[in-house]
């Protein structure tokens, strides 16, 4: 049976110069696209924002895999956003 095709993930913030890419299994949350991302763009959490991705106009739930965003698609373009909660 023949691997399911990796999907082109990229990534992108208006707090960075450049995107992040990664192509991903079908299979991989979006938790893990997020973490990847925030490493690679050299974001850390300092307890008072939350980072999150957003795609087709809503926020992706952490559990949601690479492949259910994609559909049929062997490309996605998911933004990180950011928000900023009083501590």
């Amino acid at each position: 049976m023949p691997q399911p095709q990796e999907i082109k993930t990229t990534v992108t913030s208006a707090l960075a110069g450049h995107p992040y890419q990664h192509d991903y299994a079908p299979q991989v949350t979006a938790t893990s696209v997020l973490s990847d991302a925030l490493i690679a763009f050299g974001f850390g959490s300092d307890g008072t924002t939350r980072y999150y991705l957003f795609f087709d106009g809503h926020e992706v739930p952490p559990e949601a895999t690479v492949g259910e965003l994609a559909g049929h698609a062997r490309a996605l373009h998911l933004k990180l956003r950011t928000e900023t909660t009083n501590g």
